[in-house]
C-alpha cells in the first residue's frame, strides 16, 4: 500500500522533498506480519524524524502506564489490608509501589531514556504486579487476577514505545506469566485465552489507528513547518532585497505600510528633513581616458573592486551611500542617525578614497585619480514615486556639494567653509579657491585638507570603541 502526501510546487522545489511515501518494513520480525501492519516512511530521514517524534509522544504514554500501575498497586494494597493478609504480601506490594513512584518521579522530570529502552522496565513492573496478584494473595482464584492481565495486555499495545511485534510479544509474555502463576483450570483457561485474544485484537486495533493518526499528524506538522520555513526564508530574502536599495529606517517604514489601506488620493510620501548633514561627492578623474584603453571586462572588474572598497570605507566612517552615478560616488553622514562628528568622518572618508584610488593607479599604470568635494547643510531624504524605489537626498546644499567636487582638484579633498566649522580644528587646511574653477562657488569660501592633525578615530564618537570594531571594514584605508 502506497500513500503520497504532496506539497505545492513553490514549496517542493526549494525543499527538495516534495512528498513522503509509505513503504513496507521488511526488517526483523516485522516480515512475518501482514503487509498492512508493516508500513513506514520510504524516506529514511522522514522515518528517523518520525521515530524521534514518536519517542517523544510515548514519554507521555509511559507516564500514563506508571500512573496505571500505581493505581493498581493502591487497589491491591487496599484489598490485602482489608482481607487481613500477612506482612509479606503487603511488604512486597509496597516495595513495588515505591519503585513505581520513583520511576514516575523520574518520568515527570523527563530523566528516563526515550524509546524502546523504557519498555523492559515497564514490562517487568507489570509482570511483577500480576505475580503479586496471582501468587501472593492467599486462597486467590485464578479468574480474579484476569482483569489486571487484560488491562496490562491492552496497555502494552497502547502505551509501550515499541513496534507492533514488540507490543505483541510483551502482551503475550504477560499472558504467559499469568498462566504460569495462576494455573487456571480448563474452563477458566479457555475463558482466559478468549479474553486475551480479544484484548490482543482490541490493542492491535488501537495501535494501528493510533499509528496512522500519529503518522498523519507528523506529516501535517512537518509540512506546516516546511511551509513556514519557506515563507520565513522568502520574507528574509525580500527584506535583504529591500535593504540593498533602501536604508534600514526607510525599508522598515515601507514594509510596515505595504499592506496598509490607502484612504486619500495619494500614497504616503517617505521623506524627512535632516539638518547638519555632510554631503560627499567623489568623481574619478581620468576615467574616460582609462576606459578607452582598458578592455570592458577589466574595466567593470576594476570599478566593482573600487566601489566595493568604498562601501567598506563608508561602513567604517558611518556614511550612508546614496548612489553611484557612472564613475561618481556620493554619500552622506549625519542622517538618518544624527551625530556631531559627521563632518570629521566625511573628511576621513574622502582622504581614504584618495588613498584607495592611488593603489588602483599603481596597479593599472594609468592616470586615474579622485576628486572629492564636501559640503554641509540640510537635506530632504527619502524616496519618490510608487515603483522602482530609489533613496536620494534633495536640497540646494546637495547641489553645492556636487559643485564642490567639480570645483576641486585631483587627489585633494575640497571642503566648504560650513564644513570647516564642524571640523573642530582636527585638520590643517589651505585655500581652496573653488570659485576660480566653478562659477557656482563664487559666494563660498572653500578649502583643501592639507594635513590630518588627529588621526581617526580620535576626535570622533568611535574613539572609545575597541580597536577591532574601529578597524572593521577598513580595507584600503590609511
Amino acid at each position: 500500500m502506497t500513500k503520497k502526501v504532496a506539497m505545492p510546487a513553490e514549496v517542493r522545489e526549494p525543499l527538495m522533498v516534495a512528498a513522503t511515501e509509505l513503504s513496507i518494513d521488511e526488517s526483523g520480525l516485522q516480515r512475518v506480519l501482514p503487509r498492512c501492519l508493516r508500513f513506514l516512511f520510504a524516506d529514511v530521514d522522514a522515518e528517523r524524524l518520525y521515530q524521534e517524534y514518536y519517542s517523544h509522544e510515548k514519554r507521555l504514554d509511559l507516564k500514563a502506564w506508571l500512573c496505571t500501575a500505581l493505581c493498581v498497586d493502591a487497589a491491591l494494597l487496599t484489598a490485602y489490608a482489608i482481607s487481613g493478609q500477612g506482612p509479606l504480601p503487603l511488604s512486597l506490594l509496597a516495595a513495588h509501589a515505591l519503585v513505581v513512584v520513583l520511576l514516575l518521579a523520574l518520568a515527570l522530570r523527563d530523566l528516563l531514556p526515550a524509546g524502546p529502552l523504557t519498555a523492559p522496565p515497564a514490562l517487568a513492573l507489570a509482570a511483577a504486579q500480576l505475580a503479586a496478584d496471582a501468587f501472593l494473595y492467599e486462597s486467590r482464584e485464578a479468574a480474579e487476577a484476569l482483569p489486571w492481565l487484560l488491562v496490562h495486555s491492552f496497555a502494552a499495545y497502547a502505551l509501550l514505545p515499541l513496534r507492533v511485534v514488540g507490543c505483541w510479544l510483551a502482551a503475550t509474555a504477560l499472558c504467559g506469566v499469568y498462566v504460569a502463576l495462576s494455573l487456571p483450570s480448563g474452563s477458566v483457561l479457555m475463558a482466559a485465552l478468549l479474553l486475551c485474544i480479544a484484548a490482543h485484537l482490541l490493542g492491535l486495533a488501537s495501535f494501528l489507528f493510533t499509528e496512522r493518526l500519529q503518522r498523519r499528524a507528523f506529516l501535517e506538522t512537518r509540512r506546516s513547518l516546511e511551509v513556514k520555513l519557506v515563507v520565513e526564508e522568502e520574507s528574509q530574502e525580500q527584506e535583504r532585497l529591500l535593504l540593498s536599495v533602501l536604508p534600514k529606517h526607510v525599508a522598515a517604514e515601507l514594509k510596515q505600510d505595504l499592506d496598509a489601506v490607502v484612504t486619500g488620493p495619494f500614497k504616503k510620501i517617505y521623506m524627512s528633513r535632516h539638518e547638519n548633514v555632510s554631503i560627499l561627492f567623489a568623481d574619478i578623474v581620468g576615467f574616460t581616458a582609462f576606459s578607452s584603453t582598458c578592455p570592458a571586462p577589466e574595466l567593470v572588474r576594476t570599478l566593482n573592486e573600487l566601489f566595493a572598497r568604498f562601501d567598506k570605507l563608508s561602513d567604517k566612517y558611518h556614511q550612508l551611500r546614496i548612489k553611484i552615478l557612472g564613475d561618481c560616488y556620493y554619500c552622506i553622514s549625519g542622517a538618518p542617525e544624527e551625530r556631531p562628528d559627521h563632518a570629521v568622518l566625511s573628511v576621513h572618508m574622502g582622504l581614504s578614497m584618495v588613498d584607495a584610488i592611488r593603489s588602483v593607479r599603481e596597479e593599472t599604470k594609468s592616470g586615474v585619480d579622485m576628486r572629492v568635494g564636501i559640503h554641509t547643510g540640510g537635506v530632504l531624504a527619502g524616496v519618490l514615486g510608487q515603483r522602482q524605489w530609489q533613496f536620494d537626498v534633495y536640497s540646494k546644499d546637495v547641489v553645492l556639494a556636487n559643485k564642490m567636487e567639480s570645483g576641486g582638484l585631483p587627489g585633494r579633498v575640497h571642503i566648504s567653509e560650513k564644513t570647516l566649522n564642524f571640523l573642530n580644528g582636527e585638520f590643517e587646511v589651505g585655500p581652496g579657491d573653488g570659485a576660480s574653477r566653478e562659477e557656482a562657488l563664487r559666494p563660498l569660501k572653500t578649502y583643501f585638507i592639507t594635513k590630518v592633525l588627529k588621526p581617526y578615530p580620535d576626535g570622533t564618537l568611535d574613539a572609545g570603541l575597541p580597536q577591532e570594531k574601529v578597524r572593521g571594514g577598513s580595507a584600503g584605508s590609511p
